[in-house]
């Protein structure tokens, strides 16, 4: 075994808990690549977007950099669960988690595990599966449904459970199933409860609370109309002044295009407080501060858009 995949796997209270990893490298460079390419191309086309005057060119420019921000976020996320995805075993069962996907399993639960080279026949992978990400689920009728977690195609481990079979990489598959193997011979003291968690779950739990839902969609519309006022304003005046002297003097005026800074700031303000809200929500005792990002959000998009006003009547 290599020195970096043996870096990926730690054992933890002598032999009663293992902590193994997916391998990382080749999804790292992807991952950081492609998040690399999404700054780019988020940053320029928004630099671009600033100068334009609403037509089509400046509806270009927004979609290329709504997509570079989206890039961002998701291979952003992508990167941060692969580093810190673990696959534990310990004598009362497995903890699964790949990102928000979180899977507990008592070991009476798991039926059996086998690698994935030895089915005897080609493992369909899910859609829009690559190195550091092979993710979802496919539907294989000679196992039912099978859910992966994975990282590699050549490390991969099956564990079937009545329920499903997972699909997971453990930096070494050998190592994994020893560790196994000692934890059914030492017998579960208390089995852990079973517990299964999804992205999906959560948005539809988080969708569910009238606060969150509130906050939510206060602020989305806030934004929208933040962006819609500064469209407004640009197509209406050729230029704008952005301020005052400390005489209480306007400022020279400038460009009206140099008013879509407005939108920009609101929407990194609001966004990586939205993403940070997201993180502490997922904790029961870290809510009021998700609750206290979003709403620190809207009142940074209420003052922007009072600055947008002022701006027009001046």
């Amino acid at each position: 075994m290599s020195c970096f995949k043996a870096s990926l796997i730690t054992a933890m209270n002598g032999s009663d808990l293992w902590i193994f990893h997916p391998p990382r490298q080749r999804g790292t460079w992807i991952h950081g690549l492609l998040w690399l390419i999404s700054l780019v191309l988020g940053g320029w086309a928004l630099s671009q977007w600033a100068e334009q005057r609403p037509g089509l060119p400046w509806l270009v420019w927004l979609i290329l950099a709504v997509m570079g921000g989206l890039g961002i976020l998701w291979f952003g996320y992508r990167l941060v669960a692969l580093w810190r995805a673990t696959y534990q075993i310990e004598r009362d069962g497995l903890r699964l988690r790949w990102g928000l996907r979180i899977e507990h399993l008592p070991l009476a639960e798991v039926e059996w595990i086998r690698p994935g080279g030895e089915l005897g026949f080609a493992l369909p992978l899910p859609a829009f599966a690559w190195p550091g990400a092979i993710l979802g689920s496919r539907n294989v009728p000679e196992l039912g449904e099978v859910e992966f977690m994975a990282s590699e195609t050549d490390a991969l481990l099956l564990i079937a459970t009545p329920q499903r079979v997972l699909a997971i990489s453990p930096a070494d598959p050998r190592a994994f199933m020893r560790a196994f193997r000692q934890a059914l011979e030492m017998g579960s003291l208390s089995p852990i409860t079973p517990y299964s968690a999804r992205p999906a779950a959560f948005l539809s739990h988080l969708w569910q609370d009238m606060r969150a839902r509130l906050l939510i969609a206060t602020g989305s519309f806030l934004l929208m109309g933040l962006l819609s006022l500064v469209s407004l304003l640009a197509a209406s005046y050729p230029t704008i002044t952005l301020g005052y002297t400390p005489q209480g003097q306007p400022l020279p005026p400038v460009p009206s295009q140099r008013l879509m800074l407005l939108p920009i700031l609101g929407t990194f303000t609001y966004g990586s407080g939205f993403a940070l809200g997201l993180y502490f929500y997922r904790q029961e005792e870290g809510q009021a501060k998700a609750y206290l990002l979003w709403g620190g959000g809207i009142v940074t998009l209420i003052l922007l858009l009072i600055a947008c006003l002022l701006a027009g009547r001046s």
